[in-house]
């Protein structure tokens, strides 16, 4: 379905389900807060009648952080009403969204696999959600004091390249395979207080450079692309490294992202520098090392959560591509450790 049809749909989503409109806190119930170093944490949960999942928010120092991860069972309108001036940085991982802003002409499209930047003063408006389509996003909101903190205005004119008044239909771009790591940091984290605030700011801003950077040098390039060719290729990358139990076929991947095996192939080459197999293969090295690193889970169990059902051959892997087993990875760092 194109994005004009999209829109069609979601006007009549929108008649169907006047009764569906709610705001983000009538959906949900409040299940921990936590405070601790100038953070408050909550942790909320999707009210049966709505879905399934949870999120929760993060906030300090003018910064909130949202983590969503929830399943509707139902279309869904959250309403909001912002009185403050913020800037909202967004990464959908999975999803659809129509998002409606009061004084803008058209419904802005927000698929699965794209992030958004945007200046926002003072506006009302409302989010559409679609029954059966699992929402995982990570929405961080900065106010005018941590704009000027970092002096995000002085170095790139935030208030105005990124207003909502200058937003076209073109306003998200595509999540990099970077990005991608960081959210998967944030969202896999379990800090608490100060660690957990120092953790986040440091995240948030390697996020806010690497949407900066890449609105400044590569937006003309992905708009000029086949955009459509281009989701496909980051959604097949997403599908990789978001479960790394499964080893996916080719032709299982072609699949599902909708790509004929040769295509798949030859643009996931050109794009991101490596074959499919050795993203793969980086990812599960990249996981099973920060396992051995940091939980003391047996060998045999790391194997099968980064994709290896047998336990030697996952050895095998570590070995050719570390240079050590995974028994001498985790000893050195072990030692290493113990000294420090």
């Amino acid at each position: 379905m194109d994005k004009k049809r999209r829109k069609k749909t979601s006007l009549k989503t929108e008649t169907n389900t006047q009764k569906n409109k709610c705001t983000l806190y009538t959906i949900s119930q409040l299940i921990t807060t936590q405070e601790q170093c100038g953070i408050t944490s909550k942790k909320f949960k999707c009210l049966e009648e709505y879905g399934t999942g949870y999120f929760e928010l993060h906030r300090f120092d003018g910064l909130s952080v949202g983590v969503f991860d929830i399943l509707f069972n139902k279309d869904l309108t959250i309403e909001g009403y912002f009185s403050k001036d913020f800037l909202e940085l967004s990464f959908l991982i999975e999803g659809e969204q129509i998002i409606k802003v009061n004084g803008l002409n058209n419904d802005l499209v927000y698929e699965s696999q794209e992030s958004y930047l945007v200046y926002a003063s003072k506006i009302s408006g409302s989010i559409a959600y679609y029954k059966r389509k699992h929402l995982k996003e990570i929405k961080i909101r900065m106010d005018i004091a941590f704009i000027k903190r970092h002096r995000l205005n002085e170095a790139y004119d935030i208030l105005d390249r990124y207003s909502l008044k200058s937003l076209k239909n073109n306003f998200t771009q595509p999540l990099c395979s970077k990005t991608q790591e960081i959210l998967s940091e944030i969202i896999s984290d379990q800090r608490k207080g100060l660690l957990k605030r120092l953790f986040l700011e440091s995240k948030i801003l390697e996020l806010i450079a690497l949407q900066l950077d890449t609105k400044k040098v590569n937006k003309p390039e992905i708009l000029n692309q086949v955009d459509n060719l281009i989701k496909k290729l980051y959604k097949t990358q997403h599908l990789i490294s978001s479960d790394l139990t499964v080893q996916y076929s080719i032709q299982q991947l072609s699949r599902q992202i909708g790509l004929n095996d040769f295509i798949l192939k030859k643009e996931f080459k050109r794009v991101f520098g490596k074959t499919i197999f050795e993203y793969a293969t980086d990812q599960r090295m990249k996981k099973a090392k920060q396992l051995l690193h940091h939980t003391k889970k047996p060998i045999y169990e790391i194997s099968e959560l980064v994709g290896y059902k047998n336990s030697t051959h996952f050895t095998a892997a570590f070995k050719k591509i570390e240079g050590v087993t995974p028994k001498k990875f985790r000893n050195t760092y072990a030692s290493y450790d113990h000294k420090s």
